[in-house]
């Protein structure tokens, strides 16, 4: 056998990968002088797990269940302007392993998020196509949220009508590497080559130029790409006369995108006019609710979409603004901060006057409560301040008769929230008194002691210690108050639809 059969073909087209020794031995073999090859030589470190920590737990629960799955890619970072990290990891998963995958993300933290909505600005919008489910997750320790893109299809185009049928396929030839699945060398090049072509939003042409990182990591995996394999088959069914995929492998090694953006329309109108019926329904069902999730009056309503409603208390009122306005910045649904209640009742007023402040109190807290409901039901997080169970903290003196039912009233006037947060700081680093009911000093212990004692008296209370400064509050509450969210179950019309489609969808 020739010396040069020895040696991996990326070896000889990219020895800047390699470390010194390989780069050096892969010289000598080919009889080039080892000073040129040890100069562009870079020592790279050992494979690692090429996703955050987070994902680590959900794939080792994909294996322990025996759901097969891949990754489509390596993820993809970015930064919103507001310097928010976001990660996002497609996923291939087998579609008889779908309702197991969506277990196990769930009780990893995961929530699921629809992917016709888009939950904040800056985010990375999600394919739009049946098949595909989006869910969320945030790592408390790098700051960063995590989307996890489960695909059941191997589709592209606008809505993901174009499919290719390749699922299984791909799943029995991937390999394992970095502690994750990835797909074959081959399926990988097809796949982001027609993923670079076809995958646009409607009515936007393909850009001039490609995307330098993605094209980068195209020119690595032309070296494995073949013509005989499923997909290039497929692809070659489309091609304009005279053209062969293997043509496609050619543009790739000169770099002539400009050939394959020409190219790309007609792959695409000749792949649309050869779908199937069902591959035109799924396509226009995809449409339609795109553009129903799209209207502003109707929100999240028809998506299935929800929110979820949170009730800030804590001794301090600086803090609790704070850590809503951080809130609002950073978390992954948009953010409505709601503050409940109405001025507070002046000292020396008539009995008729204070009748009065109670109903208007309570108006007022009717009324703010179905404005966050409302908004909540649209998917949104609902930050309310000054909740009815400040109410039932025991005032600084003492009431007995109309005054005492009238609290009892207002404690419990409106609906328990989603969840209810208490921020709780040590006496030692918060002002020794602070302001109650009224405008009235009261020493700060003492506060501290009655928000304690609420905590323990209300059922979905939670407690967070603020000791190690603003940024770590705001990151152990967003993750708490995310897990929480993820715990919701689905809204009430998404599971009867969902049960009425099981049978169609099986077949029966």
């Amino acid at each position: 056998m020739d010396q040069v059969d020895d040696v991996d073909p990326l070896e000889l087209v990219f020895p800047e990968d390699l470390g010194v020794a390989d780069a050096v031995s892969g010289a000598a073999a080919l009889g080039v002088n080892s000073a040129v090859a040890r100069e562009p030589s870079i020592r790279l470190a050992p494979a690692i797990f090429p996703v955050d920590p987070l994902c680590g737990p959900v794939f080792r629960d994909f294996e322990q269940a025996g759901v097969r799955w891949c990754l489509l890619g390596l993820p993809e970072g970015s930064r919103d302007p507001r310097g928010l990290r976001e990660e996002v990891v497609t996923a291939l998963v087998d579609p008889p392993a779908l309702g197991s995958a969506k277990r196990i993300l769930r009780a990893n933290g995961f929530a699921a998020v629809p992917i016709w909505d888009q939950p904040r600005e800056g985010a990375q919008r999600a394919p739009q196509g049946e098949g595909t489910h989006r869910f969320v997750g945030y790592n408390p320790k790098s700051d960063c949220w995590v989307t996890l893109l489960l695909v059941t299809r191997l589709a592209y185009g606008p809505f993901a009508t174009l499919e290719t049928g390749a699922e299984r396929g791909c799943l029995e030839r991937r390999r394992w590497e970095g502690g994750v699945f990835l797909l074959n060398q081959d399926d990988a090049f097809w796949t982001l080559l027609v993923g670079m072509l076809l995958d646009h939003p409607p009515g936007v042409p393909l850009p001039a130029s490609p995307d330098p990182l993605a094209f980068s990591r195209l020119e690595r995996l032309v070296v494995e790409a073949r013509t005989d394999s499923p997909i290039a088959r497929l692809i070659g069914g489309f091609l304009p006369a005279g053209w062969e995929p293997q043509h496609l492998v050619d543009c790739v090694w000169e770099g002539e995108w400009d050939v394959l953006a020409r190219l790309a329309p007609t792959v695409e109108s000749e792949w649309l006019a050869s779908r199937t019926w069902a591959a035109r329904r799924r396509g226009a069902g995809a449409r339609f609710a795109s553009r129903v999730g799209a209207r502003r009056l109707l929100g999240g309503l028809l998506s299935g979409s929800r929110g979820l409603s949170v009730a800030l208390l804590a001794p301090d009122p600086a803090l609790k603004g704070v850590l809503a306005s951080e809130l609002g910045e950073t978390f992954y649904l948009p953010v409505s901060y709601i503050r409940m209640g109405a001025a507070p009742r002046r000292p020396g007023r008539s009995r008729r006057l204070t009748r009065a402040g109670f109903l208007r109190t309570l108006t007022t807290f009717w009324r703010r409560w179905a404005s966050g409901s409302l908004r909540r039901a649209k998917g949104r997080l609902v930050l309310f301040d000054r909740y009815t169970y400040d109410a039932r903290i025991p005032p600084l003196t003492p009431v007995r008769g109309l005054g005492r039912l009238q609290r009892i009233v207002l404690g419990r006037a409106c609906p328990a929230p989603d969840l209810a947060v208490i921020l709780d700081a040590p006496a030692a680093l918060r002002p020794r008194r602070t302001r109650g009911p009224g405008g009235v000093e009261v020493p700060f212990a003492v506060r501290r002691r009655q928000y304690l004692d609420l905590a323990l008296r209300l059922p979905d209370a939670l407690c967070v210690e603020a000791r190690s400064g603003e940024d770590r509050l705001r990151r152990e509450v967003t993750a708490q108050v995310w897990r929480a969210y993820a715990a919701l179950p689905a809204p009430v019309w998404l599971r009867c639809a969902r049960r009425l489609r099981r049978p169609w969808r099986s077949g029966r």
